[in-house]
């Protein structure tokens, strides 16, 4: 083999190892995204949970004052 060619080899070499380690890390980038992504649709689907509950708690101190408020009045 010549020079050139040993050099040539070389690089491809350094390139294919190049590709295949941004690859890898492409890789574990999008897995982290999805997690991200996962962890967000929790925290919304969580934070609806959390606003329809305080909506009924709301709604139960209403009536609670409501009734008290009438049982005072009889």
């Amino acid at each position: 083999m010549s020079d050139s060619t040993i050099k040539a080899s070389i690089q491809e070499r350094r390139e294919q190892y190049e590709i295949k380690r941004l690859r890898n890390m492409l890789n574990e980038r999008n897995q982290q995204l999805q997690i991200v992504e996962q962890q967000f649709s929790i925290e919304k689907n969580n934070l609806k949970h959390s606003r329809q509950n305080m909506r009924l708690l709301m709604v139960f101190c209403v009536l609670l004052i409501v009734v008290l408020s009438w049982g005072g009045a009889a």
